[in-house]
């Protein structure tokens, strides 16, 4: 169990007991540094604020938590953060079909709410409940609502859903019934190894599922992750990026934000570059790119500041899906996939192609990845700049496969 944690909510309620209608005791401010003194096993934590007296309990979601005590409320290591599991998925009562050419998924059923996202005709959806003129639906890890004018509660058709929604798939056998033998000496084909020796029994499964070709999931899983998902010590791989940060949440806090992070603001072409962080005014600046402890170190500093606004600035695990990008892989919020991305080596996988997929059943990026057109499915990906280069790749990447599979063995069991 970690030892201290940093309350990551503007307003922490600190209660008598460990449930919601305990009496509160006091609120924490965000950046409160706590001991933890007990893990009560559910979503519950019994702390006592750092050097005061106040003890209590607060919920799990909004700490982040820390082997080793902070300098400020804006450091430490959030390795062993455990949030509470998700809320389980409600029972589908059918499905329903999209008539028309394009349809408004909201967050509510009225045209006042929030879109989610737009589909196109012919996507169908789980049911969960019919509210009158709103359909509530199954969208990835949480729901929302469409108009019932505009679809077909008769369809037969199977659910063109988010992957994520498929449970199954978090739940398979990862290692294939054959593996390639370790590649040390090319580091094309060891990431080619590597990517398929690890998750080649749901590379399999997704291959089947999308219609594209085996060795074609493969290299992109290659070509996006290099075939791992988590470092060496069993933690997810990430990548904060300050000038997203800045975005989200440094734009309207900058004196903030330049005490701890820092990148080259010459031209929004270069923010991507120069990105320094460091643990308080008084510490050195710190090229914190490459080195994973230093990545989630500053991650935890900008968790304390906004917990949503550093998770949106987060490329994650083998798919490196930046958290901004939640949604449009199918969950319903960043904290989820963060959760998620952190304990499942198969959601990052299946979150790699719900982002070419999402809710559309005929998504030109997965049409060229069908048809082997790796330039296509390269700028819809990763944008026109870098085409060619990640086309290239995963071409390379897919014909190693081609070769190496030839070579594997039957696993021992």
């Amino acid at each position: 169990m970690a030892k201290y944690g940093i309350v990551s909510a503007d307003k922490l309620n600190l209660r008598e007991a460990p449930n919601t209608s305990a009496r509160v005791l006091t609120q924490l401010a965000r950046g409160t540094v706590l001991d933890i003194l007990k893990d009560t096993g559910f979503d519950w934590l019994q702390v006592r604020v750092d050097g005061g007296t106040a003890q209590g309990f607060v919920s799990k979601f909004y700490v982040v938590l820390s082997d080793s005590k902070p300098v400020v409320a804006n450091t430490g290591s959030v390795t062993d953060s455990k949030p509470p599991a998700p809320a389980p998925t409600p029972a589908s009562l059918g499905r329903c079909e999209v008539k028309a050419q394009s349809l408004n998924v909201r967050t509510g059923p009225g045209t006042s709410f929030e879109i989610l996202l737009t589909v196109n005709q012919g996507a169908v959806f789980n049911v969960i409940s019919i509210q009158g003129d709103w359909i509530k639906v199954r969208v990835g890890t949480g729901e929302g609502y469409v108009a019932a004018q505009y679809v077909d509660l008769t369809t037969t058709k199977p659910s063109t859903g988010f992957l994520i929604e498929q449970e199954d798939l978090l739940t398979l056998d990862l290692v294939p019934t054959r593996l390639i033998p370790t590649q040390a000496a090319n580091a094309s084909a060891a990431a080619v190894a590597r990517a398929w020796n690890s998750y080649g029994g749901l590379i399999g499964k997704l291959a089947d599922l999308l219609k594209i070709p085996t060795s074609t999931v493969v290299a992109v899983v290659a070509a996006e992750s290099g075939g791992s998902g988590f470092g060496p010590e069993g933690r997810l791989i990430i990548r904060f990026e300050n000038h997203l940060f800045y975005q989200y949440w440094g734009q309207q806090h900058p004196d903030t934000f330049n005490r701890f992070f820092a990148f080259d603001t010459s031209s929004p072409a270069n923010a991507w570059k120069g990105h320094l962080w460091r643990r308080d005014d008084k510490s050195p600046w710190l090229s914190f790119h490459g080195n994973q402890d230093l990545e989630w170190q500053a991650l935890t500093t900008a968790r304390a500041l906004d917990d949503t606004a550093a998770l949106f600035s987060v490329s994650m695990g083998a798919s490196q899906v930046v958290g901004f990008n939640y949604r449009r892989i199918g969950y319903d919020t960043v904290q989820r996939m963060f959760y998620q991305f952190a304990r499942s080596a198969p959601a990052q996988i299946i979150a790699l192609f719900d982002y070419v997929k999402g809710m559309n059943p005929n998504s030109p990026a997965i049409q060229a990845l069908q048809r082997r057109d790796y330039l296509t499915f390269a700028n819809i990906y990763n944008g026109p700049g870098n085409a060619p280069t990640y086309a290239d790749i995963i071409q390379r990447y897919s014909d190693l496969y081609d070769q190496l599979i030839r070579t594997a063995t039957p696993r021992s069991n």
